[in-house]
């Protein structure tokens, strides 16, 4: 018998069919599903402990199988998948249950937006100090979870395996971490480089966060936790590393902050900006837009290709290296690497 392809419209009734994923998963972690599953159980015993009918809980275990959240033990029995032990069980060290169901809830809510933002265009969300509380709360939840689940592993491949210049372990460096929400990129960064000091920054409600998590690791006398609105303020330093991520979105004038940071670098310096970007290329496009045109339609800076490596140039500094990278939260998203000029 002949193997027929897919119809061309497969891949849209794919897409309205992936509301339906979103959702079965969406309720799995806020009834924290995964949890019970850490041992088989069958679809009655699911049902008993969720305190739900079991009518329907066959169903909605199997499509969690079919997109890889659940394995089956035995004919009747489902497990957590291996995936979902790591990321999504309160017990995982790796647990980002809370920064799913945030991603889930925040697009959702564009969603609704969609059609008024293009009859009503928006100018732009700057963060200001009034949102301090919200980052706030974010960074002891979602953004904490994501940075320690894949963040920081992202930063350790790219310091071991992937960054072009060699930065040794035991140098003596200054690092600045850009908003740095809860702090988890500091603490790798100074157990990375034991003879580091470091500088992070965010408002002060996240600061706090940032400090508390420093204070727990006792590295307060190497982690200068500082705060303040980096539209009106720069840290007060000089280093010889900065690590910017997805900060530029939110700023009045990404060329004066980047001119700013130039002013913060020692002779030789590092600038590392991680961020995403409007690409050409349509399975890139495929991949940042989902995420990122809800910060473009309300006004906020998604930089095209190339603008900022024009940034990095037009404030003195010479490109390292310029490259994509797949491994980070809601990838893809470019690594650019800026030196200044001895």
């Amino acid at each position: 018998m002949t193997k027929l392809d897919n119809h061309e419209l497969q891949a849209f009734w794919d897409l309205a069919g992936s509301q339906v994923k979103m959702k079965a998963l969406e309720i799995a972690l806020s009834r924290s599903l995964f949890d019970v599953l850490r041992e088989p159980c069958s679809a009655e015993e699911v049902a008993d402990k969720l305190a739900l009918p079991s009518t329907n809980i066959n169903g909605w275990l199997d499509l969690l199988w079919s997109i890889g959240c659940v394995d089956k033990a035995t004919e009747n029995k489902y497990v957590a998948s291996a995936l979902a032990k790591r990321y999504m069980t309160s017990t995982s060290s790796l647990d980002c249950s809370q920064a799913l169901q945030f991603r889930f809830q925040t697009l959702r809510h564009f969603t609704e937006q969609f059609e008024a933002l293009l009859h009503e265009p928006k100018n732009g969300v700057v963060l200001s100090s009034s949102m301090g509380p919200l980052w706030a709360k974010a960074a002891k939840a979602q953004i904490f979870q994501e940075q320690r689940a894949v963040t920081v592993p992202a930063l350790n491949r790219i310091f071991a395996t992937l960054l072009k210049v060699t930065i040794a372990e035991e140098t003596p460096l200054n690092f600045l971490d850009l908003g740095g929400g809860p702090g988890l990129v500091s603490l790798s960064l100074a157990q990375r480089f034991p003879n580091a000091t470091g500088v992070l920054f965010d408002f002060p409600e996240t600061a706090q966060v940032a400090r508390e998590n420093v204070l727990a690791e006792s590295l307060e006398h190497r982690i200068d936790v500082q705060s303040g609105d980096l539209n009106q303020q720069l840290p007060n330093g000089q280093f010889d590393l900065i690590w910017c991520s997805s900060v530029l979105h939110f700023l009045d004038d990404a060329n004066a902050v980047i001119q700013g940071l130039a002013t913060l670098l020692k002779p030789n310096g590092i600038l590392l900006i991680l961020h995403a970007e409007q690409t050409l290329e349509k399975t890139q496009c495929e991949g940042v837009l989902p995420f990122y045109l809800p910060m473009m339609m309300k006004g906020n800076y998604l930089p095209k290709q190339g603008e900022i490596i024009e940034l990095l140039t037009k404030n003195g500094l010479d490109i390292l290296q310029s490259e994509e990278i797949k491994d980070f939260p809601m990838a893809p998203v470019w690594l650019h690497c800026g030196r200044k000029k001895a």
